[in-house]
């Protein structure tokens, strides 16, 4: 019998995933509404600051895992 030996759940190299779209389209709206000309209710640039934030930080654990598992490959 053949076993099946493709990865799933991959994406293809170059295409990002429907994740990155999100967590992109996120940040560039929060940016826009932190650096929108108009007057906005101060909630609204609150969630947008925090939602900044947390996008962020979301990054810097993400390259950190990524960094992480570099270097166990190359051990």
């Amino acid at each position: 019998m053949k076993e099946n030996q493709e990865t799933v759940g991959q994406p293809a190299a170059g295409k990002p995933t429907r994740y990155e779209r999100i967590k992109e389209t996120l940040a560039l709206a929060s940016q826009l509404v932190i650096a929108a000309p108009v007057k906005l209710p101060p909630k609204v640039l609150t969630v947008a600051k925090y939602v900044a934030l947390a996008l962020g930080m979301l990054e810097a654990v993400e390259g950190a895992a990524k960094k992480q598992e570099d270097g166990d490959d190359e051990s």
